[in-house]
């Protein structure tokens, strides 16, 4: 523990002095992988940081005027942009005509045509029509009224009409096919190749146009409807043996998109040497512009073709990066050593700034305005499951480098004051419904932010919006997909949330109900517990939220034999089962009680945050009853070491709040007045105890801390543990059995 509220101590993970070989290998492991991971970060954003602009390039705005006269110094190109050439592209493949297959189906279709009047025939020459009607239903899938249509006209007594109409049907069923027929036109472009040659295709018939109607105007005009009872069963008859004879051939058609996508030069224009790219005194277009960016983009790339220029590059990317994670390491070492020590937070620091930088890198490659990446997002996932400390550092180095990738203070300036709104607003949350708080205040900043920047350097009202919406839908997006990450994350990382503690922290849980059932006297010493824990984590700066959930967590293990412990005896007999134990059974069953609360936590899925404080609320103090009961006994083999628990001491100021706690009030019960004084005497004297014990070593408490501690255990202990007025009836009583014992 530290001894004064100076400066935290650093980390001294090089000190190998006074450790043994188990000690001195573990901080070697924790040392290299802490290094091992600095490297990959490092490694990650070098390779990540972007090729700079050439200096000697200038970038004007649009709508500026040329300053100088500026000629090309060498041949270049000037790429298409990525939208540009994909619209190109997909205009091009649009443009191709679909290729067909044609497939010789008509003869069957017209043969089978013929043959089904060929039976209709036989009914002319007076063939049963009961016969007829089965040769047509296992033949031909037709409606009954087509067959009641067929077998009528059949049976009529012009027999040259049946013909008439096979005839006329059959001339139609070939103009058809003659024409084409396929199964759709949808996706079809204005005309199709068919055997290296293009037809039109709106004079080709579709096979679902025909089934819609479609065939009417044939029918019309070929005489064949006299009566408008007819057209359901000639549209059922016709379209039976309407079948496609050309099919997309989507292999050879797919292959003709492909040539024509590569066909696409990536080239918008080029520029010979000594050629003019802009005049002096003429206002910079955005071919200009576009110009000039190729320029750039090929002195830099002629430049980086230099063996040693492209190392020197490397290096210098590396500097930058290593120089970042440097800086956010040694902060974190030297005023945030509880996180540093946690493998886990560096992970979750290094896998949110490696991901954003490289959707940073991405959005940079596709030429989109650089308030698409993300920082907000990073920045909130690090405030809730980290600290808004370790967050808003983490959030400006972060919009440095993202500043640095883009070659734009503005960006990196706006980046950093949004994240820093998303710090803000959600430090302290503990309900989901918070998030809409962020989701109202990060779009405004947003807002505002690229508004003033794009005033400051003149930006047009119309490019300014093409700036300002993809940051309100990063705003918007970023605490939606926080909710979304956050249970991934805890559980991915062991962290612990206030949402999580607040869900826990329901008394209705089955655990702590079973605990109220099973051990009343320890669920009441607990609710106590947590309210001194949670005052006294509020006056030193601790989680109090984690202070009160933990109190009611911590005692879980006294459930399996809840009567060996003092708070659940006189519930029934009054007895007390230690007075037929020995002393040292007595501190066995006692100390137990950790490794069963450790596996009710697992059992029930507490999380670490909150089963560290089982074993850690005992440390390794002593249970000084039975150690003396061993010692009035005279057994002289008996050591304290037997009689402690095993630990570890607390590590948190939270396990070193509960600690106090704990024994403060086990300790006020036993006093027999309860004044101000006697309590404030008794907290000290148990306070300044574990600290001369060494007890609270190994946590952050210093003396200023357990001053304010104490302070606040006061106003609870003697509101939860006053005595109150004696009634007349008990005034009585007692009076009553002193003249009995006095007479005895």
């Amino acid at each position: 523990m530290a001894k004064s509220s100076a400066k935290p101590r650093r980390p001294r993970l090089l000190n190998w002095r006074g450790l043994t070989p188990a000690s001195a290998w573990q901080r070697y492991n924790a040392t290299f992988t802490r290094l091992l991971l600095a490297g990959i970060v490092i490694g990650l954003l070098t390779y990540l940081s972007p090729y700079q602009r050439h200096h000697s390039i200038a970038r004007p705005r649009i709508g500026e005027v040329a300053d100088q006269r500026l000629t090309a110094p060498f041949r270049f190109n000037v790429p298409k942009n990525t939208r540009q050439l994909e619209d190109e592209r997909q205009a091009a493949m649009q443009a191709v005509s679909v290729v067909l297959r044609h497939n010789a189906v008509e003869q069957a279709q017209i043969a089978r045509f013929d043959s089904l009047f060929a039976l209709l025939q036989g009914a002319s020459q007076g063939e049963p029509d009961g016969f007829l009607q089965q040769e047509l239903q296992a033949s031909y899938s037709l409606a009954r009224s087509t067959h009641s249509f067929l077998l009528t006209l059949a049976g009529s007594d012009a027999p040259a009409a049946l013909e008439d109409f096979h005839q006329a049907c059959r001339l139609l069923l070939i103009e058809l096919y003659s024409a084409g027929v396929i199964d759709s036109k949808e996706n079809l472009s204005i005309r199709a190749h068919l055997d290296q040659r293009l037809i039109p295709v709106e004079s080709m018939h579709s096979v679902d146009a025909l089934k819609r109607g479609g065939l009417v105007p044939i029918l019309e005009g070929y005489n064949l409807l006299t009566d408008s009872a007819q057209v359901g069963p000639l549209l059922d008859l016709l379209t039976q043996f309407t079948v496609a004879n050309y099919t997309v051939d989507q292999e050879q058609t797919d292959l003709l998109r492909s040539q024509a996508r590569r066909n696409i030069a990536p080239i918008k224009r080029i520029y010979a040497q000594d050629e003019l790219i802009v005049e002096k005194n003429v206002r910079i277009s955005v071919e200009h512009l576009e110009a000039l960016d190729a320029l750039a983009a090929e002195q830099a790339k002629i430049e980086r073709e230099d063996p040693v220029t492209r190392l020197l590059q490397t290096v210098a990317a590396g500097v930058i990066a290593t120089l970042i994670v440097v800086i956010f390491g040694v902060y974190l070492a030297t005023w945030e050593t509880a996180i540093f020590r946690q493998f886990g937070a560096l992970l979750l620091l290094a896998i949110t700034t490696t991901t954003t930088i490289a959707i940073a890198s991405y959005i940079q490659t596709q030429d989109a305005t650089a308030y698409w990446v993300p920082t907000p997002l990073a920045t909130m996932l690090v405030t809730i499951l980290i600290s808004p400390q370790v967050a808003l550092i983490n959030a400006l180095l972060l919009a440095l480098f993202v500043g640095h990738m883009f070659g734009d203070l503005f960006v990196a300036l706006v980046c950093a004051f949004t994240s820093a709104l998303a710090v803000y607003t959600v430090r302290n949350v503990r309900h989901r419904n918070q998030f809409y708080l962020s989701m109202l205040i990060v779009p405004l900043g947003y807002m505002l932010l690229i508004a003033a920047a794009d005033q400051l350097r003149f930006v047009p009202p119309a490019e300014t919006w093409e700036h300002l919406w993809p940051g309100l839908v990063v705003a918007l997006l970023a605490p939606v997909l926080t909710m979304g990450l956050l249970p991934i994350f805890e559980s991915l990382f062991n962290f612990t949330t206030d949402i999580t503690l607040l869900e826990l922290s329901d008394l209705n849980l089955p655990l702590l109900r079973e605990l109220a059932l099973r051990a009343p006297g320890t669920h009441n010493h607990s609710l106590i517990i947590a309210i001194l824990s949670e005052r006294a984590a509020q006056a030193i700066g601790a989680n109090p939220l984690l202070a009160r959930v933990g109190s009611y967590y911590h005692d879980i293990g006294k459930m399996q034999n809840s009567k060996y412990f003092t708070e659940n005896q006189g519930l029934e007999d009054g007895h007390n089962p230690h007075d037929r134990l020995t002393p040292t059974m007595s501190n066995l069953i006692i100390t137990a009680h950790v490794k069963d609360g450790l596996e009710l936590a697992e059992e029930y899925g507490l999380p670490k945050a909150i089963s560290d404080l089982i074993p850690q609320h005992h440390g390794t103090t002593a249970t000084e009853y039975f150690y003396n009961r061993a010692i009035e006994r005279g057994d002289e083999s008996v050591r304290k070491d037997d009689f402690r628990y095993d630990g570890p001491k607390p590590q948190t100021k939270e396990a070193g709040i509960l600690m106090l706690a704990d024994s403060v009030e086990s300790a006020t019960r036993t006093l027999s007045e309860r004044t101000p004084n006697r309590v404030r005497q008794l907290v000290r004297r148990i306070t300044r105890q574990k600290f001369t014990e060494g007890e609270l070593d190994e946590c952050a408490l210093t003396m200023q801390d357990l001053s304010r501690i104490e302070e606040a255990f006061m106003p609870v202990l003697i509101g939860t543990m006053h005595g109150r007025v004696e009634y007349p009836w008990q005034k009585a009583e007692r009076r009553e059995q002193r003249k009995l014992a006095h007479s005895n």
